[in-house]
């Protein structure tokens, strides 16, 4: 299970933000934050991580890493259960999934997916050869 400091300066990463730009946005400090990202042992007040959630537009469960649902917003009992299927799946079947999903996801998912800064087309084609070797087995 990831820790809350990992958890946090991951967020931070993928937003682009600044510790400075989350403190003014949790109403706390500079200092504060940087001590919630190098102690990983450290967890802030209750009060505290709702705001930062509130500032990076999570969910305290997942903040805290009690979800691997980052969203606020309640999802249906049919979201929740996919997500919990995906979690469980092999990389594999994972990349299967995605092969599945690929003719229906917006091309700037797809770069953001990928953690790349475009799209690389060999990304569907591995897709594609995930697939076929489940269906051969």
């Amino acid at each position: 299970m990831k820790n809350f400091s990992n958890i946090l300066y991951n967020l931070l990463k993928q937003r682009g933000m600044t510790q400075k730009l989350l403190a003014e946005k949790a109403h706390t400090t500079e200092a504060t934050i940087s001590r919630y990202l190098s102690d990983t042992k450290r967890m802030p007040r209750a009060d505290l991580v709702a705001s930062i959630a509130e500032a990076l537009d999570v969910s305290t469960d997942y903040l805290l890493g009690l979800s691997p649902i980052a969203s606020r917003h309640s999802l249906s009992a049919e979201m929740e259960e996919l997500l919990s299927c995906y979690s469980k799946a092999t990389e594999n079947d994972r990349k299967v999934i995605w092969a599945v999903l690929d003719k229906y996801q917006a091309v700037d998912f797809k770069i953001a997916a990928s953690g790349q800064d475009q799209w690389d087309s060999s990304d569907s084609l591995s897709r594609q050869a995930a697939i076929k070797k489940f269906e051969d087995e």
